[in-house]
């Protein structure tokens, strides 16, 4: 839908009808609000504000006609181009809001131009970074005054002032030139807080003294104020989980899962608020889950907070965790489980000096990684640690997932807040986790997000059947009121309403009166359906719901079309992503799986950026794949991990994650970091390079249709050697960005080589072959060549059709991304709409993402990559460089007969709308952001001649010249009218002649 950028107004529905609901935004006092306030010029000039007034104007809903509505946002925009530029918005810092610590090393600038006339573009920009509020509000830039700085870049600019202190406020803000060279105001004020490098914690690590598996532990410390502070702030991380409570309030869940050997991750809170002159308390929940073995980090239990604050007469205080604090070993959770059995584990391997990839196999053995280098260059200690591994498929039917067992008659009363008598529990014992390394988690933190009310419940033989309409990641939230003390209340997990195997169950033992349980720690489970046993008298609808937890997401993107079941598989897959974020990425939440997997990265990684602002979770993976990388230059299939298969088609993802976080965040100091890496990789694929066909042929497992399907996978084939071709266009293309034109040419022309080999050895003419020595058909292996733009432009329609001949494929969860992506990226939106239907059992059943079509866990996000396929492919929304500064508008109209929808960016929100009308009329409204230039593609829908308009204006065939400042360039291309415009708000349509 178009948004009014001025006022940062969102026309927040629309129905595909003649007439649209529109709901416009604007929250009052807002950054938003100040920056359009300032902008007397355009307040005094837009139409639009006679009839929709900014003041306390919030989600306010009318209903206009769609021509109407699009005629005054054109009217509006084009009035706008009087006066000064507009503040900048939507300021980040190392692509977070505000942050509460970031590390130092790199400090990263980004803002949104809020000029909406068409053509607008920054031409400079100024950054003022100083100590406080009050200094930067008097011009006082003491860290940093870039001064004025010619350039259009408004996305990840390197901070180049004075070095930054730890644990310090930072205040800063920007304003921008004009492309006339007109200067505007200053966006208003942000902070950004610096955080903790390695040597400047004081805290030490403690832990509670016991070493056994499933291991809680509770801690307290009282201190002392000795006045108000002006700034509170908290440090705080623990391997595996924490709950940290200051003076008995909730302040949040972390870390991020990680490795704290290479990469660890801690969080910040700000207290100020909650802590006073005086007696005040910390406390936490730590949990160590022990090892699982998909994810088999061998690292030992701790946890670590340090707080600082800062007074109002300059001075400052420190405290952190040490062998004053207090601790209770023995807590109301029960931490033996059946669940979990033995198994001998290896002892953990760590560098022996510091160094980036760690040094370890990753589960492959040294003769599956062909590296006759690697016994000499492997340098480790081993570590005195042993261990047992958690596995999957435990007893019980839980997975690898411990059951939370939590006896409440056990828990302290009161024993987060102040005022607890804390002297009978032991100090806490310091542990040495001197070869931990942390950093700030930019990553969001995970929170309960909304509690679901059941859609039915009924009981059957003592058992309480609870129903909550969709499967959802979280916990349940349960209100006994009539049990007695020692009751043992069973809650058994269903990810569907007829799974016969509960994915895992939690217990709670009861103290007798009216009590409420969350399990809300460790490893959360999913669920539609809950059997609860040992629940005493009536279970009503007020006692008992759903918690849905998951990392927080500010969505923004969205899709709506002419397809009911498109709309509905979109919605699904959007959510799944979204609930499957917990602490980072997991396939089938608490049941297996519970570390990151490059291929799931991808599928799941996609629906975020293009749904959700500013997401930071795919440079979370890439750093994570990047500090875990095998010393042969392969990566691990799962990270974090000790133990992970070797799965070169995934490890191939790896590259395509860091191409696609530049796109969307235009941090190009990522890919400088990132490129060593890049072609350490690079140089270890092409070890497995025939020379003459310049086919791969890598080991290990190889699985480009899981779960599911029937393409051969094996030998030299089609889909692995299609990665390799885009992996070298990948580097071709970061070596371009980072201005090093030998090493770009060198990759692009062994790309064409590799694409070459191909098309000359895999590809008969007429479809392409799964592998060498196959001569059959199948599809997928020819949406493998589609997808990557491989095919020769003669044949792209006759392999095509010869997968829409070869009928409904046999196609695994996994493949579908690859299928999906080649049909529609050749025109194929027909048969795509068609076949979307394999998704109808997922949204009759729970409406959760499957692990596969008719197979495999009932909750696996892998699958929701429509919810982004739609977006880039049916809307066309393809960036084309970093932080959108370009991109495409090429969409597929197949199979619909409208579409609309829109994509968050670092720029602002692009929305597109496009319709097939009467008589051969096709129309295509784009609104492209400030400081951004868009290609759109009109497909040619009109059979006949036609005339394309803009906005009443003929554009083509060729019009006189116009002075449109928007309209760049007009051009004829395949089967599309090309146009390179501006920002602005576009209306296109074909007018048959």
């Amino acid at each position: 839908m178009p948004v009014v950028q001025t006022l940062d107004w969102q026309l927040h529905e629309a129905l595909p009808r003649n007439r649209e609901r529109f709901s416009f935004c604007l929250e009052p006092g807002s950054e938003a609000s100040r920056a359009s306030l300032q902008r007397r010029t355009s307040i005094q000039k837009n139409p639009l504000l006679t009839l929709f007034p900014p003041v306390n104007l919030v989600r306010k809903e009318f209903s206009v006609s769609k021509q109407l509505a699009l005629s005054l946002l054109a009217a509006s925009i084009a009035l706008e181009g009087f006066g000064e530029p507009a503040a900048p918005v939507g300021l980040l810092v190392n692509g977070v809001t505000q942050p509460l610590a970031i590390d130092r090393d790199v400090t990263r600038f980004t803002w949104r131009s809020a000029d909406s006339q068409r053509g607008a573009r920054q031409t400079a920009y100024e950054i003022l970074v100083a100590s406080s509020a009050e200094s930067l509000a008097a011009g006082k830039a003491d860290w940093w005054d870039s001064g004025k700085v010619a350039s259009d870049r408004s996305a990840s600019i390197e901070y180049a002032g004075r070095a930054l202190p730890p644990a310090a406020r930072c205040w800063w803000q920007v304003r921008t030139w004009d492309k006339d060279g007109q200067p505007g105001p200053y966006s208003g004020p942000a902070f950004f807080d610096t955080g903790l490098a390695q040597n400047e914690w004081t805290a030490r690590y403690v832990w509670d003294g016991t070493t056994n598996l499933n291991n809680f532990a509770y801690f307290r410390k009282t201190f002392l104020l000795k006045g108000k502070p002006k700034l509170a702030k908290v440090y705080v991380t623990a391997h595996n989980d924490y709950l940290l409570y200051c003076n008995g309030q909730l302040l949040g869940r972390g870390p991020a899962r990680c490795d704290p050997y290479f990469r660890g991750q801690y969080n910040a809170f700000d207290v100020t608020e909650l802590v006073r002159t005086g007696t005040n308390v910390f406390a936490a929940i730590g949990h160590w889950h022990g090892i699982y073995i998909n994810s088999a980090v061998t690292a030992k239990p701790a946890f670590l907070l340090e707080a600082r604050f800062d007074y109002p007469d300059g001075s400052s205080s420190t405290m952190g965790t040490d062998g004053s604090w207090k601790v209770l070993a023995h807590t109301a959770f029960i931490e033996t489980n059946t669940v979990l059995f033995h198994l001998p584990a290896p002892n953990k391997k760590r560098p022996s000096a510091p160094v980036d990839p760690r040094l370890e196999s990753g589960g492959a053995q040294p003769s599956d990684l062909d590296d006759p280098q690697w016994a000499s260059r492997t340098v480790v200690v081993r570590t005195d640690y042993h261990t047992t591994f958690t596995p999957f498929g435990g007893a019980g039917g839980a997975g690898n997932r411990a059951a939370i067992q939590f006896d409440s008659r056990l828990e302290p009363a009161g024993w987060q807040g102040v005022g607890f008598d804390d002297s009978g529990w032991a100090s806490a014992t310091v542990v040495d986790r001197s070869d931990y390394h942390w950093f700030a988690q930019m990553a969001p933190a995970e929170n309960e997000q909304a509690e679901l009310k059941p859609i039915d419940i009924a009981s059957t033989n003592g058992t309480w059947e609870v129903n909550f309409g969709r499967c959802i990641d979280g916990w349940p939230k349960l209100t006994m009121r009539a049990n007695y003390p020692g009751d043992a209340v069973r809650v058994q997990y269903f990810q569907t309403p007829d799974e016969r195997k509960p994915a895992g169950w939690d217990q709670y033992i009861c103290h007798g009166g009216t009590e409420t349980w969350k399990p809300d720690i460790g490893r959360h489970t999913s669920f539609q359906l809950i059997k609860i046993t040992g629940y005493a008298g009536e279970l009503k609808a007020s006692d008992v719901s759903g918690v849905w937890a998951y990392c927080d997401a500010e969505v923004a993107g969205r899709f709506h079309c002419s397809s009911e079941l498109l709309n509905s598989v979109y919605e699904m897959c959007e959510r799944s992503a979204r609930q499957n974020v917990q602490q980072g990425f997991i396939s089938v939440d608490a049941n297996r799986e519970q570390s990151e997997w490059t291929a799931d990265c991808w599928n799941i990684g996609n629906v975020l950026i293009y749904n959700h602002a500013h997401t930071m979770m795919l440079d979370q993976v890439v750093w994570n794949y990047a500090v875990e990388q095998l010393p042969n230059g392969n990566f691990p299939a799962c990270c974090p991990a000790q133990r992970s298969r070797c799965i070169p088609e995934w490890s191939m993802y790896w590259p395509m994650l860091l191409w696609q976080q530049y796109l969307f965040s235009g941090d190009s100091t990522l890919l400088r970091a990132m490129s060593p890496r890049l072609e350490a990789f690079l140089n270890w694929v092409k070890r497995f390079q025939d020379p003459a066909t310049k086919l791969i042929d890598p080991p290990g497992w190889r699985i480009s249709e899981y779960a599911g399907g029937n393409t051969p996978n094996g030998g030299y084939n089609t889909a692995t050697a299609c990665q390799y071709y885009e992996n070298l266009r990948i580097a071709s293309r970061v070596f371009s960005v980072l201005g090093e034109a030998n090493r770009s040419a060198l990759y692009l022309r062994q790309a064409e080589e590799v694409k070459a080999g191909i098309n000359s050895n895999l590809f008969n003419g007429e479809f392409y072959l799964a592998r060498t020595d196959r001569q059959e058909m199948f599809p997928l292996a020819s949406a493998w060549a589609l997808r990557f733009d491989l095919v020769p432009a003669e044949a792209k329609a006759k392999v095509l059709a010869a997968i829409l001949r070869a009928g409904k494929p046999n196609l695994g969860g996994y493949g579908g991304d690859a299928f999906y992506s080649g049909l529609l990226n050749a025109g194929g939106g027909d048969y795509v709409v068609r076949d979307l239907a394999r998704y109808r059992p997922m949204l009759q059943a729970n409406k959760a993402n499957w692990e596969g079509f008719g197979q495999g866990e009932a909750n696996h996000a892998w699958t929701a990559y429509p919810g982004y396929l739609f977006q880039k492919y049916i809307l066309g929304i393809q960036p084309t460089s970093g932080g959108f500064a370009t991109f495409d508008v090429r969409p597929e109209i197949g199979g619909l007969t409208f579409a609309e929808g829109a994509v968050p960016t670092v720029k602002g929100l692009i929305t597109t709308r496009w319709e097939k009308g009467a008589n051969e009329r096709f129309s295509l409204s784009v609104v492209v952001p400030p400081n951004t230039r868009a290609s759109i593609y009109i497909p040619r829908f009109s059979k006949a001649g036609f005339a394309l308009m803009e906005s009443g204006k003929r554009l083509w065939p060729p019009a006189p010249q116009s002075e449109d400042p928007g309209v760049l360039t007009v051009s004829e291309e395949d089967s599309a009218i090309k146009c390179v415009v501006g920002s602005g708000a576009y209306q296109f349509s074909e007018v048959p002649l």
